[in-house]
């Protein structure tokens, strides 16, 4: 069943409400009339439009309706002339030029229209008699904010009386949307009402002044609204920063907090050298500082999280796209020197009290599971950047780095990034991974890295896959039954580190292909990438 609402602001009348005509007494016998076809009466139907007063951009459409309630019946006038905006009253040419103004009788509160007794136009008022104004527009239910008792002042007969204190108030149904109208005003009672004194109006006038300010500065606005945005649950803490929640993302904060005061701005290669910045009391050199420390790691970490470019950061913080790369560069390379003194190699007390039970079954002597990622760079222009990082592998051009990750999954070795073209074993070599190798460590690693005979030097093992060997049927290579079953057990254990590879380029400045003038700073992306995986929820919970 088709259900209809009255199509003119502020009215909640709805064919919903004959159901509970107890409830909205009010709408006994309302009906709802059509608008005039826009063909055979289009002037007609100009006017009645004109006199509902919708947006321009408004467009009625088939079910559009109207209710009674607009249209007076005491008039031949097919125009409705009801309405909000005039207080339910009839045009001006159709008013009687009567000193006295008729009021209803009816004060029982199911009424949607409210006025005064008749009956006391030429008396006065009993102070326990709670008198309402009239209401100009149907509003659903009607609840009185105040019964108590008042003294009625300047009431004149044939005058309608308005309560100075007492006011009905207008809920608005869940049918509509409509609220208020701008007209209707609600006084609260006075017992409610504080005195104000001349300090909270210079507090007032202040803050007045200090919102005026931030609304004309627009870059300020724009910044603290985008902050705001980003810490305001922990599922957005998540999304733009890749921060658990909040509590954590505060905790990284403070950790920078004492040593990033005295900050330096990258501005070359020269002001590494430069260290009188950071002697006696002097504050931060260079120019003064649009966003304040903790605007600028929330920069930092959105763009490593989100991969955004320098000029939509420029625009959302109201600064210059060098500005945004300088910050970046700053807090990226500061980040990662504290960061990544945290990313550390366990202990075997450590590595088998959080070693989950699948390990503990199988390969209870593991230490670490090892693999090698690639990361994407843009394509360089000088030749021989092309070719130390082209990788056949990919056939692209990219960087590639060593992880390691405890049974847990927990990020424990992180290696510098290397060209594309480089092998597996070269890295394990020259990254410093051999040596963390202790007596009696088992390494689970993929069949790309041959590097058992370096183990054994260390006394340590090496599990990895089986590979198959020559046939003279089938394609010619084969596994025997438990080469089959050990590379499965293997695969089902070592596919952690992919997934933990797969939470690292999560963030998309370095999951995505990597721009070439960023390419510099991709180990600190990477280390600080790394520990905040670290803060996630544990990846092998059993």
């Amino acid at each position: 069943m088709v259900v209809y609402h009255c199509c003119v602001p502020n009215c909640t009348a709805s064919t919903r409400k004959f159901n509970k005509l107890h409830k909205y007494p009010w709408m006994q016998g309302v009906t709802f009339i059509s608008l005039p076809n826009k063909i055979r009466n289009a002037k007609e139907r100009r006017d009645w439009l004109r006199l509902i007063r919708r947006p321009n951009d408004w467009t009625p459409t088939k079910y559009t309706r109207i209710c009674s309630l607009h249209l007076d019946e005491n008039n031949n006038n097919t125009l409705p002339t009801l309405f909000p905006y005039n207080n339910f009253k009839k045009p001006l040419s159709e008013r009687k030029t009567s000193n006295s103004t008729q009021v209803g009788t009816d004060n029982n509160l199911e009424s949607p229209m409210h006025a005064c007794n008749s009956d006391h136009h030429h008396g006065s008022i009993p102070e326990s008699q709670v008198i309402f104004s009239a209401i100009p527009y149907v509003c659903g239910e009607v609840e009185v904010i105040s019964t108590e008792k008042f003294v009625t002042t300047d009431y004149l007969p044939g005058q309608r009386y308005v309560s100075k204190l007492n006011h009905p108030t207008c809920k608005p149904t869940k049918e509509h949307d409509y609220s208020y109208h701008r007209d209707d005003k609600v006084i609260v009672d006075s017992s409610t009402q504080t005195e104000v004194t001349a300090n909270d109006i210079r507090l007032l006038e202040q803050e007045n002044n200090r919102l005026k300010h931030t609304l004309e500065d627009k870059d300020s606005l724009s910044r603290e609204i985008f902050v705001k945005h980003v810490t305001k649950d922990d599922k957005h803490v998540k999304f733009y920063t890749g921060v658990q929640n909040f509590a954590i993302l505060m905790g990284i904060f403070q950790l920078l907090m004492t040593k990033c005061s005295k900050l330096k701005y990258w501005s070359g290669k020269g002001s590494v050298n430069d260290k009188n910045y950071q002697t006696g009391n002097r504050l931060k050199p260079g120019p003064q500082r649009k966003l304040t420390d903790f605007q600028e790691f929330i920069l930092t970490l959105v763009r490593l999280r989100l991969g955004l470019i320098d000029y939509h950061l420029a625009d959302i913080f109201g600064i210059s796209k060098t500005r945004v790369s300088q910050i970046f560069t700053t807090w990226i390379t500061f980040m990662s020197g504290l960061f990544g003194k945290l990313i550390k190699w366990p202990s075997k007390q450590q590595v088998r009290k959080h070693m989950p039970h699948s390990f503990k079954m199988l390969y209870p002597k593991t230490r670490s599971i090892i693999d090698c990622t690639e990361f994407f760079f843009q394509h360089p222009r000088s030749p021989t950047a092309q070719a130390s990082t082209y990788s056949t592998y990919k056939s692209k051009n990219t960087g590639k780095c060593l992880l390691g990750i405890s049974p847990s999954g927990t990020f424990t070795f992180v290696s510098d990034v290397y060209g594309g073209n480089v092998s597996d074993r070269f890295i394990t070599e020259k990254s410093g991974f051999m040596d963390y190798i202790e007596e009696g460590d088992d390494i689970m690693a993929d069949r790309g890295f041959t590097i058992r005979d370096l183990l054994t030097e260390k006394k340590a093992t090496l599990n990895m896959p089986p590979f198959t060997r020559k046939c003279v049927w089938g394609k010619k290579k084969r596994l025997n039954v438990n080469e089959i079953k050990q590379t499965r057990s293997i695969a089902k254990l070592r596919i952690h580190v992919e997934r933990a590879i797969q939470r690292l380029k999560l963030f998309k400045l370095i999951g995505n292909t990597i721009a070439w003038s960023l390419k510099p700073l991709t180990n600190q992306m990477v280390k600080v990438s790394a520990f905040l995986c670290n803060l996630m929820p544990k990846l092998v919970r059993r």
